[in-house]
């Protein structure tokens, strides 16, 4: 089961609405609403259940009940269920619309993929953050969402009665306590136990793989954190180069995607503790005009910036000209 894959797929699908269909294995693409594909598998019967409603497959009830008699709390099972059905979510590919949130889950799923890899975050405090957003993307509550975190490549899940526990291992917990391998669908219990176990390993478990996203762009390996780092510290003309290309009206819409994730990687890395640094761009740029419009895109954004971290800076330009509205789509091809 390759998860990346499907991570690629879903990429391919959000920049092109017409994607020649591929055959991705136990673990497919199904229109769940119309223009909504979801992850799916199949049942014994043939019919499709979507990853996301795997709880559908026993009594939830009979599960909490089964919980308790080992120590956890209502709480705790409640948590467990909705980030794993969460991770279901993930791999939506939804042709209804395109938003903010498409872009702020590519970049987070990109950062921890790379960051596990990487000595520039040995104490997971990039990860951590990562991990935060991502949940909240997925429309995962704060009283669940701040139970997990990444401590020594394991993702852990504080539980009431028994402190943090990887999730890894709460995963067997579950299989477990269902009895899954008795179960008439033990096979599909089987799938979606492997779908939720890689989608935890391939955001936290180091691999020493280089996951690279298929890209005909000169720049698309800034998208990755530890080179976009390296470039800025040590070739610091390259990584302006790009920024700049990132407000180039004739881009492609895979470019337009690069471009975005090259300008968070700036906001988050650089600007977001350091916003004087803009002005080094200013001065490269050496164009008003078009440093005005970068600076615009930076904060549209939205990427861990915002107006107000710029407000004392010399920028030259009126920010109070800059929409930043939570409900404007920013779009790089049509907003500038």
């Amino acid at each position: 089961m390759d998860l990346f894959n499907l991570i690629s797929y879903k990429l391919e699908s959000f920049l092109n609405i017409r994607p020649v269909p591929q055959s991705l294995g136990v673990i497919f693409y199904q229109e769940d609403e119309p223009l909504l594909l979801s992850a799916a598998a199949k049942k014994s019967n043939g019919t499709t259940l979507y990853v996301s409603r795997w709880h559908d497959l026993f009594s939830a009830s009979a599960f909490e009940k089964a919980m308790s008699k080992q120590g956890f709390t209502e709480a705790d099972c409640y948590a467990l269920l909705l980030v794993l059905s969460r991770f279901g979510h993930l791999l939506d590919i939804d042709n209804r619309q395109r938003t903010n949130k498409d872009y702020f889950i590519f970049f987070y799923l990109i950062q921890l993929i790379s960051l596990k890899n990487s000595p520039i975050d040995e104490d997971a405090a990039f990860r951590n953050h990562m991990l935060t957003f991502l949940l909240f993307e997925l429309s995962i509550d704060d009283e669940v969402y701040r139970r997990f975190s990444i401590k020594d490549n394991q993702l852990l899940m504080v539980t009431e009665a028994f402190g943090s526990i990887a999730l890894l291992d709460l995963i067997n917990v579950i299989y477990k306590t269902i009895k899954a391998d008795t179960r008439k669908e033990h096979a599909l219990l089987s799938t979606l136990k492997t779908f939720q176990t890689n989608i935890v390993k391939l955001l936290v478990t180091p691999d020493n793989k280089n996951y690279r996203l298929n890209f005909n762009d000169r720049y698309s390996e800034l998208m990755y954190p530890d080179v976009f780092l390296y470039t800025y510290t040590h070739h610091r003309q390259q990584a302006f180069e790009a920024l700049v290309d990132t407000v180039n009206p004739l881009q492609s819409t895979e470019n337009l995607f690069v471009s975005s994730i090259i300008l968070m990687n700036y906001a988050f890395y650089i600007l977001r503790t350091r916003p004087r640094e803009i002005l080094k761009l200013k001065k490269f740029v050496d164009d008003d005009a078009l440093f005005g419009k970068l600076l615009e895109a930076v904060i549209k954004r939205r990427m861990a910036v915002t107006k107000v971290q710029f407000e004392k800076i010399p920028t030259g330009h009126d920010l109070s000209l800059i929409n930043d509205k939570q409900t404007s789509f920013y779009n790089i091809l049509y907003s500038l």
